[in-house]
């Protein structure tokens, strides 16, 4: 009796098995290329974060270069620190803007990770009805 119950968990489990082997379908491959793209769009953001982080801190120290010359009447230097100091400042500006971009992107991405593996869930319960 215990020999015809384990063999009949062992064939369970083989089938069960099985049907999750013949899971690789295109919704399937949809859902694996979403979240390679997430993962990537992850990445991209953490990096333009740290991008925008470096141009704030260059700002700042420009700042404290330009109250350093302003104090010290240097008027070429303020000239170029004040020059410096847009510069750096269009360039942060144009970072966040592109980390704004990416995270827009993230977001839309992970909407249609979502939707893919909502998708790809409906199509497995209806193949197990089928079967």
């Amino acid at each position: 009796m215990q020999r015809i119950m384990l063999g009949i968990a062992a064939g369970l489990l083989l089938i069960s098995a099985g049907a999750r082997a013949d899971d690789s379908d295109a919704a399937d491959q949809k859902v694996a290329a979403d979240k390679a793209k997430v993962q990537s769009d992850v990445a991209t953001v953490k990096a333009d974060k740290g991008k925008v982080k470096a141009d704030h801190q260059q700002v700042v120290t420009d700042r404290q270069q330009l109250a350093k010359d302003r104090a010290a009447n240097d008027s070429t230097a303020v000239t170029a620190d004040e020059q410096k100091l847009a510069s750096d400042r269009t360039t942060m500006k144009t970072d966040f803007q592109q980390e704004k971009a990416d995270r827009k992107q993230l977001r839309e991405d992970r909407r249609d990770l979502r939707a893919d593996r909502r998708a790809d869930r409906r199509e497995d319960r209806a193949s197990r009805k089928g079967k």
